[in-house]
């Protein structure tokens, strides 16, 4: 492989949306939505084994980032599925002192699954809109059109609208909602073995 293949299999690539311009943001802050099942799915239509296992500390990093890879402020984030307590998602959490919201689980503690995951994390970004200092800056990690109706919402409130996903799985229905398109690397996602 040419040292320029290998350089951009590592540089997510970026492209413009057609949503409308947003408002002037209120701040640098984002605010993170993750759809995990959704997110899961993409990667395996990218390639990845069932076996594959997201690391969400390592995600939330990635998501954060702006399009030329500055780390920008988490005000909040919402993982819509089921978090081991392990993660490095909450050492993050900790780190930067972000609100957290779990998705909603049901079932016996070892067979707990999230349920109705779409459905509570469009509610969730419906809120922010609402609830959070904006317009500020929303960064969706799914492909899935569910998204549509609450992401015409944060347009119409001037918000700024991210999507972060593989580069298969993504609805062609989001490209009129989001200003900005992120492609991630599994690779930078996946959680690494323990030494």
């Amino acid at each position: 492989m040419s040292k320029k293949k290998k350089s951009s299999a590592l540089t997510p690539s970026v492209r413009a949306g057609h949503a409308a311009p947003h408002g002037q943001l209120a701040n640098e802050a984002v605010h993170v939505f993750v759809d995990d099942q959704n997110l899961f799915w993409g990667l395996l239509n990218a390639g990845n084994s069932r076996n594959y296992r997201i690391d969400f500390g390592r995600l939330l990093l990635a998501a954060a980032k702006d399009a030329s890879g500055k780390t920008r402020f988490v005000k909040s984030a919402y993982i819509a599925g089921v978090i081991p307590d392990d993660d490095s998602f909450w050492t993050v959490a900790e780190k930067q002192g972000f609100k957290v919201m779990r998705g909603y689980l049901s079932g016996s503690p070892g067979q707990q699954r999230s349920k109705q995951d779409d459905a509570y994390l469009i509610t969730e970004i419906t809120a922010t809109l609402y609830e959070q200092e904006g317009p500020s800056t929303i960064v969706l990690v799914a492909g899935d059109a569910d998204y549509v109706p609450p992401l015409i919402k944060a347009g119409e409130k001037g918000w700024r609208v991210e999507v972060a996903f593989m580069d298969r799985g993504l609805s062609s229905s989001l490209d009129a909602v989001a200003h900005e398109f992120r492609t991630m690397s599994s690779s930078t996602i996946a959680l690494l073995p323990k030494s």
